[in-house]
């Protein structure tokens, strides 16, 4: 692929024939090329519209010199790479010129092929930019506060609560249910914010062993315990400039807790093995399913640890909470779960709605997930029915508020019905992983087979 095509390259000069030269030798190479014959008239084509990438420019010129031209250039095109062309005598005018802001320079007389090869390092550097710039645009397209859906008073005040906390440096802990979408949260918050473009590092603090916590998150020197055979950053030094996503922050192991602490207070890490701390420059969004105040009530959290992470705390809702945002929510989940599963997938019909508009959800989005990629694989067609949503969902449930006296028996499950339902969602809920819906469950792997058998379960898609 000729990259070169998408370089515009502005060619100033004020020798006719030198122009003329290097704008027929880098057409033949495919770059667009425009140009001048001094640093005025290069000017001008600016202000008629021209964005240059790579300017070639004489650096001594009656009237505007290259020097001139090239601090106009970067004040008004900005990102810009100005190649300073110069004799030999003035070599130290393109040096002082390159600590102004010029890319490169050229010394006269040169041959076109050195001026390619300038331009094609060039070339790579505004590719490699250009293809950041849209990565960053996608991240934050994916994580812009809209991707937290919902039409509900509790999402639309939880939206806004998240621009107001990326707009401020404090300590952020989100709160709420498994399945409630708190790494999402963490993430809009990071996009959302000044610290968009720098790293968001995720740290599951309940995946970490105790006795490997302290290295993965604050580094190690070389040689500070046996296979550490060199210095390591930790995972809060990958984060610098960025933010640090310590999620399950209640399974913090205690006896870290004095070093978060630290990182909090001071804004400082110190690598196992070194004596010195390191300044960082992070930013921390907490998140945990549990009770901090009752984990430091058992002596299990810091309290003064706690104190720090709830400077800010955004709670968020239950999907029960927010019942009204289930059908958007189901269709959203649905055109991504059909995409990543290559099928067609029109839609709901409103039996179906109603039926999942009507359940607790208490593993939140999650379960809500979970529940359309089985009810697609179900389906016959490209539109999902209430027949084809999973056993739990199905149950003849009275609403909640209802006294038990005033219940119908009709509306009543059977004990077939609620342990098809219940054996349905163990599996569900640990991903369809036998053994452990087995463990759960307190029977063990055969039985468990023989009743997946017998009511007809289906896994995932």
């Amino acid at each position: 692929m000729n990259e070169a095509r998408d370089v515009r390259v502005l060619v100033v000069d004020d020798d006719p024939k030198m122009v003329d030269i290097l704008a027929k030798h880098l057409d033949r190479l495919g770059y667009a090329v425009a140009t001048a014959t001094g640093g005025a008239e290069a000017l001008l084509l600016v202000e008629q519209g021209l964005r240059p990438d790579v300017v070639l420019a004489d650096i001594r010129m009656p009237g505007m010199d290259g020097r001139t031209l090239m601090t106009e250039l970067l004040r008004r095109v900005g990102e810009v790479r100005v190649v300073l062309m110069t004799a030999f005598g003035a070599i130290s005018d393109a040096v002082e010129a390159m600590r102004e802001g010029a890319y490169w320079y050229l010394t006269k007389p040169f041959k076109v092929e050195e001026a390619a090869v300038v331009l094609r390092h060039a070339t790579a550097e505004l590719t490699m930019g250009r293809r950041l710039q849209r990565l960053e645009r996608t991240v934050r397209d994916l994580y812009r506060p809209e991707r937290y859906l919902g039409r509900s008073e509790r999402a639309q005040a939880t939206r806004r609560d998240m621009l107001r906390a990326a707009e401020l440096r404090t300590v952020v802990l989100v709160t709420g249910e498994t399945g409630s979408g708190k790494e999402l949260a963490a993430h809009i918050i990071h996009a959302s914010g000044p610290r968009a473009n720098g790293p968001f590092v995720p740290v599951n603090c309940s995946a970490i062993p105790e006795t490997l916590f302290e290295s993965e998150l604050f580094g190690h020197k070389r040689g500070a315990f046996t296979g550490a055979a060199q210095d390591s950053p930790g995972l809060v030094e990958e984060a610098e400039g960025g933010t640090l996503f310590l999620d399950e922050v209640g399974e913090l192991p205690l006896s870290q807790q004095p070093k978060l602490l630290r990182l909090l207070e001071e804004g400082e890490v110190r690598r196992v093995g070194e004596r010195l701390a390191r300044k960082v420059d992070v930013r921390v969004i907490a998140a945990t399913n549990r009770s901090l105040e009752a984990l430091v009530r058992a002596g299990q959290f810091r309290q003064d640890l706690f104190y720090r992470l709830a400077a800010l705390v955004l709670p968020l809702p239950t999907l029960a909470e927010r019942s009204e945002d289930i059908p958007l929510l189901a269709e959203a989940l649905l055109v991504e779960v059909a995409h990543a599963a290559g099928v067609r997938a029109k839609g709901f019909t409103a039996a179906a709605l109603a039926r999942l508009g009507r359940y607790a959800w208490p593993g939140n989005v999650r379960e809500l997930r979970n529940a359309i990629e089985q009810a697609l694989f179900r389906a016959r067609g490209p539109t999902i029915d209430e027949e084809n949503l999973p056993g739990w969902l199905t149950l003849r449930t009275a609403p909640a508020s209802e006294p038990s006296g005033a219940r119908d028996a009709s509306t009543l499950a059977t004990l077939d019905e609620i342990e098809r339902a219940h054996i349905e969602r163990v599996l569900g809920e640990t991903g369809w992983n036998r053994s452990r819906a087995a463990e759960i469950l307190g029977i063990d792997r055969r039985t468990l087979f023989t009743r997946v058998q017998r009511y007809g379960l289906v896994g995932p898609t």
